[in-house]
């Protein structure tokens, strides 16, 4: 019985941690970059180790509020937690001043995560596909 009990709070606070980071996203998404940011945080504690989480968080930093160092951070933890999103990240470094995308295997990526870093890979990019 104390499995079953400890399941369903773990599913409770999975749950929980989807709803702030949906609420993130809607006030990222309306321009709330302040706020989203707080439900990022709020997530965050719930789940530190999503990778998703830090790197949208990362992108409403630097995106929203324009605080690359603290987008950094995020980006960085991201990228310990997900070699995926290493590799995208690792993609869009500039170099000659054109960011470099040949290679990156995007369906690997996964979800809404994949889907914004191709969104800002292609905002960057020359040669956009």
């Amino acid at each position: 019985m104390p499995k079953k009990i400890a399941w369903n709070r773990k599913d409770q606070l999975l749950d929980k941690a989807d709803e702030l980071v949906l609420k993130a996203d809607i006030l990222a998404h309306e321009s709330k970059y302040e706020e989203a940011n707080e439900y990022y945080d709020k997530a965050l504690e719930i789940v530190p180790g999503n990778a998703d989480v830090w790197a949208f968080k990362g992108i409403t930093l630097e995106g929203g509020l324009g605080k690359g160092e603290d987008a950094m951070k995020c980006w960085q933890r991201a990228q310990q937690i997900d070699h995926e999103i290493a590799e995208a990240v690792d993609m869009t470094k500039e170099e000659d001043g054109a960011a470099d995308f040949e290679g990156i295997d995007l369906e690997s990526i996964h979800g809404g995560c994949r889907e914004t870093i191709v969104r800002l890979m292609m905002k960057g990019s020359p040669n956009k596909r």
